[in-house]
């Protein structure tokens, strides 16, 4: 049975260095199977990243030369996913982080900034509701929020913040005679979700006095009215006040988030997913992976 184990490994390089560093590890890219882009919408093959490309920088470098590191194959260790960013020499420790009361102060400012507190990669719930800035609402099935990004992508970019992970997920449909499939109606968790997420304020609006009708009756003029006002607020609410794309990580993901026209969490994705392959496919001149 083999074993996944995830490991976070502080490295630390003399500036003196660091061009060596990146040398050395364009150098034994070169040596080894050249990454490509992703194929375009039309299955044509991306083209070769050449090696300054793919190693711009001494993070980029010493992820590559974690994934060549010979002992870990003679030990029998496969490396299948790499990944890294440079620290901020002012960044303090958690346990800083807590001592010095920035923990909580620190909160408000992340979401207004859009930053999701769960972390893209952490298993939630498995199921996800995308508000659309123009009032859309998506459902999408993941085991993480990265993963719901990527599946969204699809239809467009979907900024983390946009994600909340639903408890439960309930929704009946039916078939009509033309051969289409109608929606009839979500679970009464799902429908309340829903409505509390994706519109608090018209929710807020039709279960308010003045319009909420009776049973059996129709909603007032006036009551029409406010409706229809509350619906274009939430159309709108979203667009006015929209938190910054989330930016790549990397160099190569920046580049790949500008071509692909998406969000960087989606982009990094795909960065990780190529280096996977290539750490999986590429063969030493001395038969060794990398």
């Amino acid at each position: 049975m083999k074993k996944i184990y995830k490991l976070e490994v502080e490295v630390s390089l003399e500036d003196a260095d660091e061009h060596q560093a990146i040398q050395v590890a364009r150098e034994h890219y070169r040596k080894g199977q050249a990454a490509e882009d992703p194929p375009d919408k039309n299955g044509k093959r991306g083209r070769k990243i050449p090696a300054e490309e793919f190693v711009p920088n001494a993070v980029a470098a010493i992820m590559e030369l974690i994934g060549a590191n010979d002992l870990l194959e003679k030990s029998g260790v496969e490396v299948t996913v790499v990944s890294g960013r440079e620290a901020l020499e002012e960044e303090l420790s958690p346990q800083e982080t807590r001592e010095a009361g920035l923990e909580e102060a620190a909160l408000p400012e992340r979401q207004a900034n859009g930053i999701p507190e769960a972390d893209l990669d952490e298993f939630e719930t498995g199921v996800y509701l995308c508000r659309w800035p123009n009032g859309d609402f998506s459902l999408v099935t993941a085991d993480s929020r990265r993963e719901a990004l990527v599946q969204l992508d699809e239809w467009a970019g979907a900024h983390p913040s946009q994600l909340f992970p639903m408890d439960s997920c309930m929704v009946d449909f039916g078939l009509n005679e033309h051969g289409e499939i109608e929606f009839r109606q979500f679970g009464e968790d799902t429908d309340s979700f829903v409505w509390k997420t994706a519109y608090p304020e018209l929710d807020q609006v039709l279960s308010s006095d003045g319009v909420l009708p009776e049973p059996g009756d129709d909603f007032t003029p006036a009551g029409k009215d406010r409706i229809r006002q509350a619906v274009e607020r939430e159309r709108a609410r979203l667009w006015e006040n929209q938190p910054e794309c989330p930016q790549a990580e990397t160099e190569i993901g920046k580049t790949l988030q500008k071509r692909l026209r998406t969000v960087g969490p989606v982009a990094d994705y795909y960065v990780q997913e190529m280096a996977t392959r290539i750490l999986k496919s590429k063969v030493h001149k001395r038969g060794k992976p990398n």
